[in-house]
């Protein structure tokens, strides 16, 4: 291998890979900013963030380079980055309707695949500088793919193609074969590509955090809150559901006035958290607010102290508490306008964001309700990783909550939407937490669990959700230190303060089998204070309870637990409890104590 020309290190191997190339430019830029250069500017962000960047993550795609009026993404899969140009090209020519037409905004796309050279923050090679000349032969709004592309895709690609012959491109030596993408008016295109059901696929809210103000001149309260900022924006962006733009994007916004109508319109975002710094002589003061773009109206704020002694411990607690408070308010928020749009209006992400909703009720009929609305998120948008992810816990619920009419066939099906979740988005730590959960919980395959649950966190170190499931497999094999250490980082790092009682029941199954039988009924009574009608946790409560000879507790929590699920029997769940043999003889056997039938 030859050494890389941006090595330190003249010795330094570079490293290759094979990548889809999709580079992007708009068509007459110098034109149309000429015409209306503030309106094309702004519009140009909205389109960015609000349809471009949102298109590439879904995709599984990232964007390498930004080049003004352009960019350069990469895709591991040809067939995502096709889906992926032909949604950014439909989007914006639906976005740019209303506009006359010498001021629209069209975008060319070229693609190619091939090894590129890979650094840090940047790409190279032959491969990339091929996909970027054929940008240039594509029509307003088209796109042109190489031969090497269409070949991989082949068959996939069932919209009609003009073959380009061999292009001369500037300072490539070979010719390439190229062919154009016709697409009808540029508008939605049917078949495999899209599916059918782009124009309903999820679009999940931006958010932008802003660098925090200081008050005075000292450089240390101006690097405490840059290394703030990064590590909320660290934490946002492991939370599913919600795109964070760079933190390169906002740091023009480091001085002057706060408008947060202007700031969304410019960024394209529709949520924008903002904060100030503020140092005493041995405190330290973070004042923090999120403001809703549509509404511009401020939707929650705070204010933080601590001891300047602990600067960086202080840091990461404020980052972590300030993201804990500000996801609940945008959930809320996401909830209700999900909730004010008519069913035919909906999008997946929608659809998804009320299942939830109706899921954590723990209500039959709700519950139920939810089901219909993941199977519609799935069969209008194929890719979106998170509706298989919670129609996978749909199924692992249904089960622990006894309304399953088949054990072994709900479970296969959760695993399989478990499965097709990750297989969509490998690097969706939670819908890799989701198949770890169903791996362990169903079917004990307690080595697997403990794999994909690994996998999670090396993809989302952030994500909650990983840290309370990966716990489940540590209590359920014995290990309660583990267990607990993990069930306390989920509920620190919870972002979901309505689903509080699921996070509860993990840290109160992990001090189960510690021993902690007082510490397990302090978090299975919140949990059940929240939500009586979890059965999981009413169960682990019970085995709580009379391990402490508190029967009394006991069989109360047991009627409780026979109102919700009148046909528990204490054999029918010996056979899907998820213990490890000796653990679970001991819990039914408390079952049994509190007035379980057998």
């Amino acid at each position: 291998m030859d050494p890389s020309d941006h090595s330190d290190t003249a010795s330094s191997p570079l490293t290759r890979r094979e990548l889809a190339v999709l580079a992007a430019d708009v068509v007459d830029y110098s034109r149309l900013t000429e015409v209306a250069e503030e309106s094309t500017h702004t519009r140009l962000r909205a389109i960015r963030v609000g349809i471009i960047d949102p298109c590439i993550v879904s995709h599984r795609g990232r964007v390498i380079r930004n080049t003004g009026d352009g960019f350069i993404a990469t895709f591991d899969s040809t067939i995502d980055a096709l889906r992926c140009s032909f949604e950014i090209q439909r989007e914006i020519a639906e976005n740019e309707a209303a506009e006359p037409l010498d001021r629209r905004i069209q975008v060319r796309i070229g693609l190619n695949v091939g090894d590129v050279i890979i650094e840090p923050e940047d790409i190279y090679g032959t491969s990339v500088n091929v996909a970027a000349r054929l940008e240039q032969y594509a029509p307003p709004g088209g796109i042109v793919i190489s031969d090497a592309l269409r070949k991989i895709a082949g068959a996939r690609i069932d919209v009609p193609i003009d073959d380009l012959g061999k292009l001369r491109l500037k300072n490539i030596s070979r010719p390439v074969h190229a062919y154009s993408l016709r697409m009808p008016g540029v508008g939605a295109v049917s078949g495999a590509i899209m599916h059918g059901q782009a124009a309903r696929r999820a679009k999940v809210p931006s958010i932008a955090v802003l660098p925090f103000r200081t008050s005075g001149d000292n450089p240390e309260d101006a690097y405490f809150g840059d290394g703030m900022v990064d590590d909320i924006i660290v934490s946002l962006a492991s939370i599913r559901g919600l795109l964070v733009i760079a933190h390169s994007s906002a740091l023009s916004y480091r001085t002057g006035e706060i408008d947060i109508k202007k700031v969304g319109q410019e960024l394209g975002v529709r949520y924008v958290l903002s904060g100030s710094v503020r140092r005493g002589s041995n405190q330290i003061r973070i004042s923090s607010e999120l403001g809703d773009v549509q509404t511009n109206s401020v939707i929650w704020a705070d204010r933080y102290e601590g001891n300047l002694s602990e600067l960086f411990d202080l840091q990461d607690r404020i980052a972590t508490r300030i993201v804990w408070s500000v996801a609940p308010h945008v959930r809320e928020a996401e909830l209700k306008r999900a909730l004010r749009k008519r069913p035919e209006n909906m999008n997946a992400y929608d659809l998804v964001m009320q299942a939830i909703d109706l899921i954590y009720r723990m209500q039959y009929g709700e519950f139920s309700r939810a089901r219909a609305m993941l199977q519609k998120a799935i069969e209008v948008d194929d890719n979106y990783a998170s509706a298989y992810a919670y129609a996978a816990l749909w199924q692992i619920h249904n089960i622990n909550q006894g309304w399953a009419n088949d054990h072994e066939a709900d479970s296969q099906e959760a695993a399989r939407l478990a499965a097709a979740a990750v297989e969509r988005d490998p690097a969706d730590g939670f819908a890799l937490a989701i198949l770890g959960h169903a791996k362990a919980v169903l079917f004990r395959d307690y080595g697997a669990a403990k794999e994909i649950f690994d996998r999670a966190l090396a993809a989302s170190p952030s994500n909650a959700m990983a840290w309370t499931l990966s716990s489940g497999v540590y209590s359920y094999t014995r290990d309660g230190k583990q267990a607990v250490e993990r069930a306390e980082k989920g509920v620190r790092l919870s972002p979901v303060d309505t689903q509080s009682f699921f996070y509860w029941l993990f840290l109160a199954i992990a001090h189960y089998v510690h021993g902690a039988y007082d510490e397990a009924a302090i978090w299975g009574r919140k949990s059940m204070a929240l939500n009586p009608r979890l059965c999981s946790n009413l169960r682990f409560l019970i085995g709580s309870f009379v391990a402490m000879g508190k029967l009394e507790e006991a069989r109360y929590v047991a009627q409780t637990l026979l109102q919700v699920q009148p046909r528990f029997r204490v054999s029918t769940y010996a056979q899907w409890c998820p213990f490890v043999e000796d653990l679970r003889a001991k819990l039914l056997e408390r079952l049994r104590v509190a007035g379980i039938p057998e």
